[in-house]
């Protein structure tokens, strides 16, 4: 009962911004639409088109948007509205859920610093890549601060005192000797995980069970994938596997990771994970085909959020997890649409029905 009044006033707003999103007709358009500029002229006539309130979607198809940097600019202003919104919702929940909430909302972080560590490593001033990222949204002095730095060892320092910097600083002499930002972005996502992991553990009964079956399962499945990858690249050894993967993921963990590090079947590994893959082929396709299940996976399963009790955490993770990948497609569309690609390949690229 206390969690049903702890999430009423939640419930009403993430309903009523779930109507929001694009309908099945509303895709038809957008993919018929005959050139790239058309196709941004019907996304104008949608709730993409201008701006609500603070927390809504933001204008991410105004006259500035066009040309060669569409894709760039629509990109960018989803992953700011998106995150916006994440922390308007986290302001309206209990506070266990709202610090899990806030991580999500984090998320974007981790691209914003990835992005940076590679402008740094290529010896381009940040200044450059600098609008391109969420940071400018954020009222943090010490993320502000960011904008000054000028070197990886001072972005390192930088964010000493970020829930990422003891990672950072673990990986940074690796990374410096051998001139491979790849240590640092690892460490980033690695903290990140492992933070979404206490946060969804922190959670009980209902919440953890919803945040375990929309997120949990997700996460381990793309452990698996980010195992399989990094079994793929040259010159990272089954130690490393095991060092660069969770060992705690909320399906195979640990023993999964030492499994595929040392060779195991990606396909027996899905099916562990509940993911039957008809495609045959080599690890590549069977990567591929397991990012694109998992994916399918975890939007099928906030869908079915919102056919079951209407309170909780569950139904603001369902809808944060529908918006999310409305702006994935979104940027799929455009990308396509600014490589001349048709209506038909424009279904079979995006994971959804369309009239």
């Amino acid at each position: 009962m206390l969690s049903a009044v702890g999430y009423a006033s939640v419930q009403a707003r993430v309903r009523a911004r779930r109507s929001w999103l694009l309908g099945a007709d509303a895709w038809r358009d957008l993919i018929d639409a005959s050139t790239l500029d058309r196709t941004l002229e019907v996304l104008r006539t949608t709730a993409y088109g201008a701006a609500t309130d603070r927390g809504a979607t933001e204008r991410v198809a105004g006259a500035a948007i066009g040309g060669a940097d569409a894709v760039t600019r629509l990109q960018r202003s989803l992953r700011r509205g998106l995150r916006r919104e994440t922390m308007a919702l986290a302001a309206s929940v209990p506070p266990v859920a709202q610090e899990l909430l806030e991580w999500l909302a984090d998320g974007a972080l981790v691209q914003d610093l990835k992005l940076l560590v590679r402008a740094l490593h290529h010896g381009h001033p940040i200044d450059l890549v600098w609008p391109a990222t969420t940071l400018a949204d954020r009222d943090d002095p010490t993320l502000a601060g960011l904008a000054q730095v000028r070197s990886l060892a001072g972005l390192v320092a930088a964010l000493e005192r970020t829930p990422f910097g003891r990672a950072l600083a673990d990986a940074w002499d690796r990374a410096r000797q051998e001139r491979r930002p790849f240590y640092l972005e690892v460490a980033l996502d690695l903290a990140y995980q492992r933070g979404l992991v206490a946060r969804i553990e922190a959670l009980s009964g209902a919440d953890r069970s919803d945040a375990v079956e929309l997120l949990g399962r997700a996460l381990a499945r793309e452990n698996l994938i980010a195992a399989g990858r990094y079994r793929a690249l040259s010159g990272v050894s089954p130690e490393e596997v095991v060092n660069f993967r969770l060992h705690r993921d909320f399906g195979g963990g640990l023993a999964m990771v030492q499994r595929v590090a040392t060779g195991a079947s990606l396909r027996d590994e899905a099916a562990a994970l509940g993911v039957d893959l008809a495609v045959l082929g080599d690890d590549a396709a069977t990567l591929l085909a397991l990012e694109r299940a998992s994916d399918r996976l975890q939007r099928e399963a906030a869908r079915a959020r919102f056919g079951r009790q209407p309170f909780g955490l569950g139904l603001v993770l369902a809808y944060l997890i529908e918006r999310r990948a409305e702006a994935a497609d979104l940027v799929a569309l455009v990308e396509a649409k600014a490589q001349g690609l048709g209506p038909d390949a424009l279904r079979a690229r995006i994971p959804r029905e369309v009239a």
